[in-house]
């Protein structure tokens, strides 16, 4: 293993001439994860650190001598604007959706809009959640158009996982690198707010039963990329927990309130307003995708299911057995409370604190 000592926010990745031609040489297949998960910077920082780095490895990975397959991770949620645009549980395909009413290719005029005034009409007229969200779309199309233009669509590979949760399996069930789950942090949030009320977003009729979120085990969307990879998938591929794998907002917020140690319980409130609206509460701002239900289709990993051996299977499982083995990777009250004890310990406040929002973890 070699490591290369690179900057995402130079040119050429700030990597050194030899380096690249070390990576032209004996490089066959790129897996490019690197990226800024703050989802709410500005646009025009944020692709700084998705859309720029992006495009010059790939373009270190098009001018390789033997390249195999570039594989660049990208969202499920990064067709979330379709949320305003028809049915209530939104269905998403393993495709590209444009942004044009009109349909069309508009990719290359996005990006030069981009770089001259730092947002696009395609941006402001489409409904994002997240300036994250409208980058990793606009960068999956630069992509498409790098590889296409090069008569390399073959080797383009594009993993869009939903939110990514605690381990299934591998290292160890319920492994998650603090700070990094989505869910676990808003977890985390619910049980130590302050607040009576809580405002979220949402245009379902019965939010607490028919919002869900889909969020798979990280492991699984390891094994998925590593099995895509082995089998020579090209183009749009989901890593998603699926139809079965889902859990509403309701089954959330009842973990919340289990584990919740202050005396009174906050009341959720759903207003059908836009996402930015400021009538929201912090919490339903930071996570408004809460009051959403996406039914990601991912019919493109049983075509590599099929053709694995019953070896690799057992070593790389790509699918959740039921949802009740999702709801075990759920419980992580363990890990809120290593949360609690980061953030007492830097405001300066005894760790014994802790006790007083949480409960502790049953063995």
């Amino acid at each position: 293993m070699i490591i290369l000592k690179g900057d995402l926010n130079e040119p050429r990745l700030g990597l050194k001439a030899d380096e690249i031609s070390h990576l032209g040489a004996n490089v066959n297949i790129y897996i490019h994860l690197a990226c800024s998960i703050n989802l709410r910077r500005p646009l025009v920082e944020i692709a700084k650190s998705i859309i720029e780095p992006t495009l010059e490895l790939a373009e270190i990975a098009l001018a390789s001598t033997s390249l195999e397959r570039f594989v660049y991770i990208s969202t499920a949620y990064a067709n979330s604007h379709l949320h305003h645009k028809g049915e209530v549980d939104t269905k998403v395909t393993e495709s590209i959706y444009p942004l044009r009413s009109g349909g069309g290719d508009s990719t290359d005029l996005e990006l030069k809009d981009l770089n001259t005034s730092g947002t696009t009409p395609e941006y402001g007229i489409n409904n994002f959640p997240f300036p994250y969200c409208y980058a990793k779309h606009l960068t999956e199309r630069l992509l498409l158009d790098r590889f296409r233009e090069k008569q390399a669509g073959d080797s383009l590979l594009i993993v869009r996982p939903s939110i990514i949760g605690p381990a299934l399996r591998e290292p160890f069930p319920y492994y998650e690198i603090r700070r990094s789950a989505p869910a676990t942090n808003f977890l985390a949030a619910v049980v130590a707010s302050l607040s009576l009320r809580m405002a979220f977003s949402s245009r379902l009729s019965d939010p607490m039963r028919e919002s869900t979120l889909d969020e798979v085990p990280v492991d699984l969307v390891v094994n998925r990329i590593l099995m895509h990879t082995t089998h020579r998938s090209h183009g749009i591929v989901h890593a998603v927990a699926g139809a079965t794998g889902r859990h509403t907002f309701g089954t959330l917020w009842q973990k919340a309130m289990t584990m919740r140690r202050l005396p009174w319980h906050p009341r959720p409130v759903w207003l059908d307003v836009d996402w930015h609206s400021p009538l929201l509460h912090n919490i339903g701002s930071a996570w408004v995708i809460v009051g959403t239900s996406f039914l990601f289709e991912d019919e493109r990993v049983h075509e590599v299911w099929d053709r694995m051996g019953e070896e690799e299977r057992a070593v790389f499982p790509l699918f959740m057995r039921d949802a009740e083995e999702f709801e075990q990777v759920s419980m992580r009250r363990g890990r809120i409370r290593n949360l609690f004890e980061e953030w007492l310990s830097r405001k300066g406040f005894p760790p014994v604190l802790v006790n007083f929002l949480i409960s502790r973890p049953t063995l």
